[in-house]
């Protein structure tokens, strides 16, 4: 019986270390649609990004995200981007800790098309959709892909709950939703045109730094 018992321990620790192995395996996961990690982000090039991805992932290594996966990817994402007001940085940055375990790239959602230039006007956030295998993360869930949200929020709008003096103009932040029987994913994990994630023209940077004193655009 005691030998059942230590056989049992010892696959279902198995079964929880196998993913975050494969986070670091060269030959494994994160290598997935590799054309993701041939971005440009404005003035960040490709081998600045690629310096980013490297740092990740050298952060990711041998690192569980137990059950506040979010923060542990916000914490990594301020290491990554040294904290910097750019918009571009920090989009690159955010491609970097999500490329960094293996999560994929799919769309801004159904109205992406010309997105700063209305969030620049009447404000709102930017959101980027990431699909990340469950296994892959090293958490007991359901089977499927998970769903990461990075959101790059510009202008408040006229929605916006909090204060003026408390919302945060160009703050990053991150959302995990993971397969379960009572709350699905929606239907928002689909692919869309473009390989890297799209950033601000150059004219619309301030909208999505940290400037809270910035206007909306007219």
């Amino acid at each position: 019986m005691w030998k059942v018992i230590k056989y049992g321990i010892l696959l279902l620790l198995v079964a929880l270390a196998l993913p975050r192995l494969t986070s670091w395996l060269p030959f494994t996961f994160p290598f997935a649609h590799p054309e993701q990690d041939e971005c440009a982000f404005g003035p960040v090039t490709n081998a600045e990004y690629r310096a980013m991805l490297s740092k990740a992932r050298s952060l990711q290594r041998w690192k569980w995200f137990g059950s506040t996966p979010a923060d542990e990817l916000l914490k990594q994402f301020l290491e990554v981007s040294e904290n910097r007001s750019s918009p571009y940085v920090k989009i690159s940055a955010m491609h970097a800790v999500f490329r960094a375990i293996g999560a994929d790239f799919r769309n801004n959602g159904l109205t992406s098309d010309d997105r700063f230039n209305r969030v620049s006007k009447e404000g709102g956030t930017i959101h980027y959709n990431y699909a990340l295998a469950v296994p892959r993360i090293g958490l007991l869930a359901l089977p499927g892909n998970a769903w990461f949200i990075g959101g790059l929020k510009g202008p408040p709008d006229s929605l916006e709950s909090v204060s003026r003096s408390e919302y945060r103009q160009g703050q990053v932040y991150f959302i995990t939703w993971f397969p379960n029987p009572v709350d699905q994913i929606p239907n928002v994990l689909w692919r869309g045109t473009v390989s890297c994630p799209p950033v601000p023209p150059e004219g619309l940077e301030a909208f999505f730094a940290d400037a809270p004193n910035a206007m909306r655009s007219n």
